[in-house]
Parts: C-alpha cells; structure tokens; sequence
C-alpha cells in the first residue's frame, strides 16, 4: 500500500488528525509520508535541524533535554494528535528535545516547503497551531513551576494519586519506572526511593520491583500536603 492510500485510511480512522488536516489542498496531501518507528528508536536529536512537520499518529514519544553532564530532564510524552517541529520549522532551529519512541509509533511527515506553503493559506491550520503552543507552553510553565516551588515528597505523593484508581475495600496497583519518573522530576532515583521508602514505613504504600501498592489514598493525600509545607 502506497503513502497516499495509507493517509487516506488514517484520516478515516482518526477524526482528530481529520480534524485538523481537513482543508490540507489535495497536492499538498499527496506530499505526506507515513513513517514508523520501533520502541526505544530516537526518531530526533536534540540539537540537529529536521525540516519536516510532523503529526504523531499512533504511539507514545518521551520528549526531554540532555545536559551536558548527561542528565536527562523529560518534559512531555507525546501522543496521538500532537505535533513534532512546529517550533523549530520557520526559522530551521535545531531542535530543542530528543524525541524518543516509548512505545511502537507512527508519524505523518511533511516537507517544510510544503507546510510553509500550506499554513499561509489554511486558517484551520493555523488554529490548531497556535492553540498546541499556548497547550505546550501552559503545560511546560506549570510543570517547571511545580519543580521549582514544590519539593520533592509533594510532587512524588501528587504523583501517585494522580494515578491512582482505588476501588471500594480494595488495593490500588500502580506500575511505576523510577527512571523515568526521575527523569520527570529531574532529581536522582536515590532521591525518589529515599520518599518511596519513607511512605512504605509508614504502611502507606508496599513496593515492588516497578509496582506500587497503594493502601491509604488519605494518608498519601495528607503526606501530599504536609510535604507543600516543608
């Protein structure tokens, strides 16, 4: 199956890329590719020039800044609908992020000659541009905020109840990578198991390997604000 009848039956098949590629002209559709890559592939590197605009399709895309020290600082996943090289196509910027995929993934690209031609006579486009900016920049100035203002335990413990689905007399099971979530936070996975630790001996919660049990959403949720105050 060619690119073309692939585009075709992935605009069928998601009414939100249809959405937003809906008043794309028919010769520049016919200039999109569909790209896929393994789990783990770095699909960008932080600091080359890419001059392609892309739509994430399926899959899930760690998107974080190496230090020179090596530290890894993740600041989004990304995920079906979102774009990759909006920020950097206008002026060829190298890219700020590596772009990784967590899981299986497949991307629609297209040329910056043609988006630059597409975006200057599509307002549509043009919306749904702006509107993941002003999401991105949102997210990204919350997230350093929180960083910034909170400590640790606050955002460990908001963590976990932001995943936490707890049934009536039941325990709640969460899947947890401390790497990742180290790379979230930007602190070392010494840092995290030191807090992890300290809710376990306080019968809270029960870790094993990568999954936590969770026995006391109240209790995490008072550790939560007793740690805002520390």
């Amino acid at each position: 199956m060619n690119d073309s009848y692939r585009i075709i039956e992935i605009l069928e098949n998601n009414s939100e890329i249809e959405q937003i590629m809906k008043n794309c002209p028919y010769e520049i559709l016919q200039r999109w590719k569909v790209r896929e890559f393994p789990k783990n592939h770095i699909i960008f590197h932080q600091g080359m020039v890419y001059e392609s605009f892309n739509i994430v399709v399926d899959g899930l895309l760690n998107v974080y800044t190496l230090a020179k020290n090596g530290r890894m600082y993740s600041q989004a996943v990304y995920e079906r609908g979102n774009f990759i090289g909006e920020l950097e196509i206008f002026d060829k910027r190298p890219f700020i992020c590596t772009i990784e995929a967590l899981t299986p993934v497949k991307l629609l690209e297209l040329d910056r000659e043609s988006f630059l031609t597409w975006i200057k006579h599509d307002s549509n486009l043009s919306y749904f541009i702006l509107r993941t900016i002003c999401k991105l920049f949102y997210t990204l100035s919350e997230k350093a905020s929180q960083d910034t203002l909170y400590p640790l335990k606050y955002r460990l413990c908001d963590y976990l109840i932001s995943r936490a689905k707890p049934r009536s007399g039941a325990k709640c099971e969460i899947p947890i990578d401390k790497e990742a979530i180290s790379n979230q936070m930007a602190v070392t996975q010494r840092s995290i198991n030191r807090v992890l630790y300290e809710l376990k001996k306080k019968g809270i919660i029960e870790v094993n390997n990568n999954l936590i049990t969770l026995h006391d959403v109240e209790a995490l949720k008072k550790e939560a604000e007793n740690g805002s105050n520390e």
